[in-house]
């Protein structure tokens, strides 16, 4: 027996900057934590916010990024999201 990982299993999903739920989340996330003051310290339970919407923008992520980091990808997945998935008027 093996563990079956080729037998057509379901696909790894690395990131989910197609989802409107995650991008949503993670929309909340900046607007409520970070946008009001971003030079602000930031205290514990922001902080686990902030990692909280980055995991789940990027589930698999093996690394894990600084605060500013994570911020700045957080940003970056909404605003590629806005050019891809929505239209400007």
């Amino acid at each position: 027996m093996g563990c079956n990982c080729k037998g057509g299993g379901a696909k790894q999903i690395t990131n989910r900057l197609d989802s409107p739920d995650h991008i949503q989340y993670g929309k909340d996330v900046y607007s409520r934590v970070v946008a009001p003051d971003p030079t602000k310290e930031f205290n514990d339970l922001d902080k686990v916010e902030i990692m909280g919407a980055y995991s789940s923008l990027y589930p698999n992520s093996s690394v894990t990024p600084s605060l500013d980091d994570a911020i700045s990808k957080i940003k970056e997945a909404i605003e590629l999201y806005d050019v891809k998935y929505t239209r400007r008027k």
